[in-house]
């Protein structure tokens, strides 16, 4: 018996009420070691719900708040919205992605600060949708904000990041400059370096004595989740019991989501670009610092970028 056939037996024998058909997994998994790795990589929490599809150690599992229902994707394209969460439940992280069927995927960043309309509650942060209201406040504001409706949700606790980044052996990043953190101590050299735990969370944080604040944050977050899908796929983490712990232990998906429908969409993924919406000055709104923003010319930003227009990478050193 192979390591990976024996790996995939202890899941089963843990979670035999919920496994999916063996068959199915061995199959996937097959496959995924014949195909030939390609560039473009996918969002981590989203190879992370694959991965634990396939593997039957995570399933779909209701929220602490009640979500709407969710609607069938056109076969073809699939949205996404990632959330990563703090400890109080708002959105430190919010990236709204999507999966062509053409195999082109696009992840774009809605910044927390964003000064938005949260269905029944008025304006408000965007970061503080799912706190307040849950999954069908976030999911509105974002469709207001964005003019696109998530068919799914991944939401990802901001520290099963770190526990992601230690579970793969570290996540290389790289600075343009060293930097310091006044407020919480932390400091980095400018260069190339692996994180993990504390300090893969510290890393993705820190928006004190970035030159852009919380957009510098932001392209670390796109710089960070593309290293660590890289150290996912090619490190050889998809068969290692450890990290599918870990996976199970840190994402929750929305619930009806076929995973397994899914995985088929991602094997077709050929590239992944990435984008923050535009967003204007950054002062004082009804006494909240936050971002404005323009619906209309997010909306517009969307439709062209989805669209295969203007696609950006995080280059190889962020701020």
């Amino acid at each position: 018996m192979s390591s990976t056939e024996r790996l995939i037996r202890e899941a089963f024998a843990a979670e035999a009420d919920r496994a999916v058909d063996p068959r199915l997994v061995l199959a996937e998994l097959e496959r995924r070691r014949a195909r030939p790795r390609r560039r473009g990589l996918i969002l981590v929490a989203a190879v992370a719900a694959v991965v634990a599809a396939i593997t039957a150690v995570v399933v779909p599992q209701a929220l602490h708040r009640s979500a709407p229902p969710v609607a069938t994707p056109p076969a073809t394209t699939q949205n996404i919205l990632l959330v990563g969460l703090d400890d109080g439940g708002n959105a430190d992280s919010i990236v709204l992605g999507r999966l062509g069927g053409d195999g082109s995927a696009s992840a774009i960043s809605l910044p927390r600060d964003s000064w938005v309309d949260l269905p029944g509650l008025g304006m408000g942060k965007l970061g503080s949708a799912y706190a307040r209201g849950g999954a069908s406040t976030l999911l509105g504001a974002v469709r207001e904000l964005t003019g696109t409706q998530a068919d799914h949700f991944v939401l990802v606790d901001m520290a099963g990041f770190a526990k992601l980044s230690t579970a793969v052996g570290g996540v290389p990043v790289c600075l343009r400059n060293a930097v310091h953190d006044p407020f919480s101590g932390t400091s980095f050299p400018a260069g190339q370096q692996v994180l993990a735990g504390p300090a893969a969370l510290a890393f993705l944080r820190q928006r004190h004595g970035l030159p852009n604040g919380d957009l510098d944050r932001i392209v670390r977050l796109q710089s960070f989740l593309r290293s660590l899908a890289n150290q996912v796929v090619t490190g050889g983490k998809l068969a290692d019991q450890g990290f599918l712990t870990t996976v199970r232990d840190s994402v929750r998906v929305d619930q009806g989501w076929n995973l397994l429908d899914l995985a088929g969409s991602l094997s077709q993924v050929h590239d992944l670009r990435v984008a923050t919406i535009p967003v204007g000055d950054n002062g004082f709104v009804s006494q909240v610092n936050a971002f404005q923003v323009d619906p209309a010319q997010v909306q517009a930003f969307v439709r062209d970028f989805t669209g295969g227009t203007g696609g950006t990478g995080t280059g190889s050193c962020v701020n």
